[in-house]
Parts: C-alpha cells; structure tokens; sequence
C-alpha cells in the first residue's frame, strides 16, 4: 500500500525498538528502523509488513540528516518518528568524569538535539508528525547516583518541549517519554539486577512492586506515534510505575 503510514524507529537493535517495531507493523506502517538485527527485518517481512535496516551514527547531524533523507527517498514521507536515546552511565556527580560526561552529552542530548532538528522541517512542511524522544524518569526525579545522566536527561526533556513549541502549529505533535525501572539487558547490566535479591530490593521501591516491560511500553508509545491521540504536543510522559510523576 503506497498510501500506507511511514515510521521511522532508531536503536532498533534493544531497548523496546523490536517490540514497537512489531505494534506499528501490525498497524499497517510501513518501516525503516535503524541499527536492527537481520532476524527482526526477516521476521517483519514474514508478517507482511514493509521493514528496511539502516545504520548510521545518530549522534552527529550527518547521520540524523542521512537517515531522514533516506526515509523520504524511499518512502517519500515520514508519518511518525522515534528516537531512542542515551546510555546509562551511574556516578554521583563528584564521581562523574570528563571523559563520561562528553559521552553523556553525546549520546543523551546530542542525539535528541540532531535527530529532531533533521525530522522535524520535512513534517512541518507536509502539516502532520508525530514524534517521540525516549529519555529518562530521571529527568523528572533525579537519580544521585547517575548524576550526570539524569542532568543531561532533564535537559533532552526540555529540548523536546522547545522544539514541539516550534511546530505545534504546523500539524506536528512532539513528546518526550521518560522511562525507568524497566526490564531489559542494559538497565540489568547497569544496576547489576541479575542477582535476585538486588532486583527485589529494586523492585520493592516502585510502587507498582515490579519492573516494566516492553511489551507494554511499546504499546504506550504506539498510540502517541499512529495518530490515534493528537491533543498532546510538548510533554514529558514518565513510564516508571509511580516512581517519578
């Protein structure tokens, strides 16, 4: 279907881009997902949906620029965009060094600066988008002991609210959704929650007594992406089970 809603997805390899990547595909989008493994491509196109792999460094303006142009060359538009970003890095601030710090602000608000300034003037012009940027519940409630990291996510959060601001009046919705305490292999490695008591003692501090999955945070983000729910632009959404609100 040429007609068929376009989705572009990043850091597709982890994190919820293979579940996301399967919600938008069963909704008809038509997909070009970066850094995803050649399983969830081949599985994807099992399915009978349309799913291209791309790769690029999204921390530079160059790959950000390069992979929107891609999109609209092959697909000719760009309906929905998500943007996942950053890398854990735990250290209490006087323990942050410079060489962490630079790589946090690559990777948490370079990421979020580039990627929106690419996407953000082709939606504009068509007069429809949805854009999503995954940052951090720590950048609503700060984490002492990943400093740095929740300082630059509060900042990628703001610069969400800014950029939607900007476009909000040209038919395109952007929000931020701030997770934590979610299960997958990079929040467990960080934390070192693959010893059972560690990940009690984890758990036992989110209200809703457990982690969260992907599954349904793909669900979550789907309905800001498809176009089911436009009345919000500009947002923070924190996806922590009562953690931080």
């Amino acid at each position: 279907m040429t007609d068929a809603p376009v989705a572009v997805l990043t850091q597709c390899g982890d994190y919820v881009g293979p579940a996301l990547a399967r919600v938008l595909a069963a909704s008809g989008h038509r997909l070009l997902l970066h850094a995803a493994s050649d399983e969830l491509v081949t599985e994807l196109r099992a399915s009978g949906a349309t799913a291209v792999a791309t790769a690029g460094d999204l921390t530079s303006a160059a790959g950000n620029h390069a992979l929107v142009s891609e999109a609209l060359e092959r697909y000719g538009r760009i309906d929905a965009a998500c943007f996942a970003t950053g890398v854990i890095v735990t250290a209490r601030f006087l323990d942050t060094t410079p060489a962490e710090w630079d790589f946090l602000k690559r990777t948490c608000l370079d990421m979020v600066f580039h990627g929106l300034q690419a996407v953000l003037p082709p939606m504009a012009d068509a007069g429809y988008g949805n854009v999503i940027v995954f940052t951090s519940a720590t950048g609503r409630r700060g984490e002492p002991r990943a400093a740095g990291y929740s300082s630059v996510r509060a900042g990628a959060n703001m610069l969400v609210e800014m950029a939607a601001d900007q476009v909000a009046g040209r038919g395109v919705c952007v929000n931020a959704i701030g997770t934590n305490h979610m299960d997958f292999p990079g929040l467990i490695k960080a934390l070192g929650l693959e010893d059972p008591a560690r990940r009690a003692k984890l758990e036992a501090q989110v209200p809703l007594q457990r982690l969260g999955t992907m599954s349904e945070l793909a669900e979550f983000a789907a309905v800001l992406l498809d176009g089911r729910s436009r009345f919000q632009t500009g947002q923070f959404f924190s996806y922590s089970g009562g953690w931080s609100n």
